[in-house]
Order: structure tokens, then sequence, then C-alpha cells
């Protein structure tokens, strides 16, 4: 297995067919435990010509150097450096080892076998340049004893703590806590800590203490890693005080991101996509928050049981059941919803009490109060919450609906036939009445120029809008609607 060796603006680009081989011989399921899962080339490469545009840097530490990409490029790219290879897994090392050997670079890349967690550069002073791609393991496989060590040092740097923050965000910590004035770092993570509870820490980091200086984001559609489903950014952060990040998005576009902007947030795509859309923002648009309001549909716990097709409930009293969109095709291509309530399911809707209905109808209701008890209906999470368990109420019929999770752009349609949902679709709640050719601007305006990536896009291109990402939305103000 030989490793071939060419040169490129300074930096070697390396025939990593070590670690090759090694991602070859295990399978992605193999290798998730241990986030054993190597960076392509040319993106070591770009990592480490950024870093060389901020650091010339007397040490290089590779944060789970795997077989070494990182390491071997840094040394290369620095040759008055002393470089450390670390990583936990003794293979990883061995392969490691064997590419230093390779390149005859023994003399200033030193392979060091424990996890990175316990790792501090021996030498004081310089400046050091962190670099790398930290194992991604979740929270689930991090040991208890790990957790507590993450506690410590986030307690000793007064950052937040979660107890579901992966195996990456103990590493960015840990980075933090060796610090000397003057380092530089780069690392390549996952994406779900922008917006994630647990990714508060790095947050926080990022926005008070080492202050971020560029991210780039990765097509989410695009898997970066063969086998993964994660998403991935590049963070480059210093001790420097910037006014702002630059971040690159998927398409190549960059932005100027305030880190006032970022500070506080706890969505950081969705103020990343709000700074970018202001920025281009010439024609006066506002948020649709500004002018509705977004809310989930109903949610039954149990939609088997309360949405039944009409047919099969033909014999239930109206009183007792109303028309439901109960799936979010309902409200796409056709559009069924704004046909006839015919292809719809129905929705049982028992009262809290049930002696307010007529003989025939409490009748009914008691049956399937019965027939519920019998399935277990009224032992289920959301039911047992519900009081009564039987009585689920449908919401207001909204003026719009939008579909929220899919692998293309939302659709918008207007409920014609004034009709309630479940929480497979959203509702869209004007704050003041609106007359029917606005709310119908509104819409079209929507469904041309909302994408999916206005929304949180996950890897493998699904997209999602929370109802807050949803009001988001810039579009025309009301004057423009109603006129």
């Amino acid at each position: 297995m030989g490793v071939g060796m060419g040169t490129v603006t300074g930096t070697s680009i390396l025939s990593d067919s070590l670690g090759d081989e090694f991602m070859a011989s295990f399978s992605p399921s193999t290798r998730r435990a241990s986030g054993s899962t190597y960076t392509p080339l040319p993106v070591v490469r770009d990592m480490v010509e950024d870093a060389a545009r901020h650091i010339d840097p007397d040490f290089v530490v590779d944060c789970g150097c795997g077989s070494g990409r990182f390491a071997l490029a840094a040394a290369m790219r620095f040759p008055n450096a002393r470089v450390y290879a670390v990583d936990n897994s003794e293979l990883a090392c061995t392969m490691c080892a064997e590419n230093v050997r390779r390149y005859s670079l023994a003399d200033r890349v030193e392979v060091v076998n424990e996890s990175f967690m316990d790792f501090t550069p021996p030498e004081m002073g310089g400046r050091t340049l962190w670099i790398g791609n930290p194992p991604y393991v979740r929270h689930h496989q991090v040991g208890r004893a790990e957790k507590e060590r993450f506690k410590a040092i986030t307690d000793r740097l007064a950052l937040p703590y979660s107890g579901l923050a992966g195996l990456h965000v103990h590493f960015i910590a840990h980075v933090a806590e060796c610090w000397h004035d003057g380092d530089y770092c780069t690392l390549l993570t996952g994406a779900e800590w922008l917006d994630a509870n647990y990714g508060a820490t790095v947050r926080f980091l990022l926005t008070e203490r080492l202050p971020l200086v560029s991210m780039r984001l990765f097509d989410p559609e695009t898997r970066l890693f063969e086998g993964t489903d994660s998403t991935a950014a590049i963070i480059s952060f210093s001790d420097a005080s910037p006014e702002g990040a630059t971040v690159t998005m998927s398409d190549g576009s960059t932005e100027q991101i305030s880190l006032a902007a970022l500070r506080g947030s706890d969505k950081w795509t969705r103020t990343i996509r709000e700074a970018r859309i202001g920025a281009r923002n010439p024609d006066g648009l506002v948020t649709l928050g500004s002018i509705a309001s977004v809310h989930r549909g109903v949610v039954t716990g149990n939609n088997k049981f309360w949405v039944r097709p009409a047919g099969e409930v033909a014999d239930v009293p109206m009183e007792l059941k109303t028309p439901i969109v109960a799936h979010a095709r309902e409200i796409m291509d056709g559009c069924v919803a704004n046909g006839s309530t015919d292809g719809l399911g129905m929705l049982l809707t028992l009262p809290p009490n049930l002696d307010l209905l007529s003989d025939v109808s409490r009748d009914v209701a008691q049956n399937l109060i019965d027939e519920g008890r019998k399935s277990g209906v009224d032992r289920g999470y959301v039911a047992s919450s519900r009081r009564p368990w039987w009585s689920v109420r449908p919401p207001k019929p909204p003026a719009i609906m939008m579909t929220y999770m899919a692998r293309h752009s939302p659709t918008f349609i207007l409920n014609e036939l004034g009709l309630p949902m479940l929480n497979v679709v959203h509702g869209i709640y004007p704050r003041t009445e609106l007359p029917e050719h606005a709310l119908r601007r509104l819409v079209d305006f929507l469904n041309e120029n909302v994408s999916k990536g206005d929304g949180r896009v996950y890897c493998g291109g699904l997209a999602k809008f929370e109802p807050r990402e949803a009001e988001g939305i810039l579009v025309p103000p009301i004057e423009q609607l109603e006129a």
C-alpha cells in the first residue's frame, strides 16, 4: 500500500491508502461507535490552508488523528511546527505512525495513543493550531465517566452543560480548556449543534469566550462522509475579537454575520438565514410572523382510533365528528382538501360532558369511549394527559395551511373549506382579518418564493419548518397584499 504525494499552493496532497483501506474494511455501522470517519483529502487541504492565513503555529494538535491526514498535511505546511497526532485507537495510531514513517516526519510528528480528552501539549509557550475532525459519537454512546468529565470542564469554564452533547462537543470544550493566547482552532464537526439544545455549550463559547472567525456549512443533501447521515460544518475560532464571522453557505456564497446576532440565539440556522435574507431584502419585506401566527395542528395521540374513514363512521352523528386534514399529501398536488371533504378522514370530537348530548349521540359517544378503553387508547401518553381523555378538540381552522416537512419546498394552500388539521401540517392565522384577495396573494407569494433551504435542512435533503421558523419567512407587508 503506497502513499503518493503532490503539491498545491503549499499544502501537500496525501494519497492515504492506509486510511482508505481502513474505511473500506469496516462498515459505517461498525465505525459509528467510535466515530471513525476520515475526512476527504480536499477538505483537509482547505482547512490547513485556511489555518495558514491566520496562524504560523509553533505546535499543531490533530484532535483525533485517525490515519494522520491532518497531522501530515499540517507538518508539510508548517515545517517549523511540532505536531501531535492524538487518538485513543491503537489501530489508528499504528496507521498514523506508518504514514509518518513513510513521509520521514518522525522528527516533527509525535503520535500519541491516548484519549484526546486526557491530552495536553507538554511544551509551554508558543502558539498552537488545533485542527481535525473530532469523532462524531452521539450522547447515548458516550459513557457516564466521559459525561462527568465533560461536566467538570464546563463547570470550570462556566459554560452551559448538557448530558445530550456528543463527543465532538466534549472535544471542543477540551480545546477551550487547553487554550493559550494566540492559538487558533479549525474543526470539522456535525452541524446539529447550531440548533440543538445541547449545542448551547458551543454557541456560548463561540460568542463569549473564543469568537467564531468563520464557518462553512455543507449541503445537507450531499453526504460528506460516505455511509453517514450527519450534517457537517467547519468552524474556525480564535481569541481575537472580530465583530462578526464569515459564513460560507452550501452554495458557496458568503455572509458576514455579527456575533451580536448570534449571541443568545438558540437557533443559529434561523439567525443566519434571516441575516442572509435581510441582506438581500431591498423590497421592504416583513416577516410572516409580523402579520400572522403559525401553529401546529391537533395531536390526538392515536390517529388510527380518532381519525376514521368517512364510510366507517357514517352512523356517527355529525356533532361527534368533523372532516379534517390528516395527511400532508391532502394539501399537495391535486389538493384534495380544496375540492370537497369526500376524500378526507373524520375526526371524532366527543365533548367533555356527554350529558349535553341527545340520547342517540350520547349512546354513540359512550360506545366509542368503551371501545377506546378496551383498546387501551385511554392509557396512551397523550390521552392520559388530556382531561377528559376522550375529548379531542380540533384547532380553529386556519386561513392558510402549509406542509412543514418534506424533501422539496413547502406547499401553501388557502383553506377554502375552513378545515381543521392534525399536526401533520401547520396552520397560518392572520393577526388581523385579511380579505380573500390578500390571502390569495400571500399564498401565491409563499409558493413562488419559499424554498426548502429557508427551513432546517437535514442530511439527505429533508427540510423541516418549525412554527417559529415559518414565522421568520419574509413576505410582502399587508399594504402590498391588500392593494
